[in-house]
């Protein structure tokens, strides 16, 4: 990738809200609808990152069916394993597929490579790293 993108704020604010902390909820909750649509971003990647933490965090509520940080992250590896089972997949990769999924069905890549002038080939070639990256950063926190 061109120039290193980092999430810690992000980050930081959901290990709060992992903890308990309600304030930083509503700030979770705002920084979230930030980054659905990512306009305050820096950079192409600054961006299409930014969309893959709110999409990835979407489906961590979804694959859980609660958007209860703090219980999520009390669960067990049994209900772990039990949701691998009824998903037929991993959170990892559930959440990489929905995201790489997510990118091409709204033209990510082309609509960002055009917005930053950047090539897509480039795009391409980094997306799915990109989206393993805030996975992982993600599941790192939540589990």
């Amino acid at each position: 990738m061109a120039n290193p993108v980092e999430f810690g704020s992000f980050y930081k604010l959901l290990r709060s809200v992992r903890d308990g902390n309600e304030v930083k909820s509503k700030e979770l909750e705002w920084m979230l609808a930030e980054y659905e649509h990512a306009k305050e971003a820096t950079s192409a990647y600054d961006e299409l990152g930014q969309i893959f933490c709110h999409h990835g965090v979407m489906e961590l509520y979804d694959y859980t069916g609660t958007d209860d940080i703090k219980y999520i992250n009390n669960l067990d590896n049994s209900v772990w394993d039990y949701l691998k089972i009824r998903m037929k997949v991993s959170l990892h990769d559930f959440m990489i597929k929905s995201m790489l999924d997510h990118a091409k069905q709204h033209q990510l890549t082309k609509k960002i490579s055009s917005r930053w002038n950047i090539e897509t080939d480039e795009i391409d070639t980094n997306i799915e790293d990109l989206a393993k990256y805030v996975t992982e950063g993600i599941i790192e926190i939540i589990t």
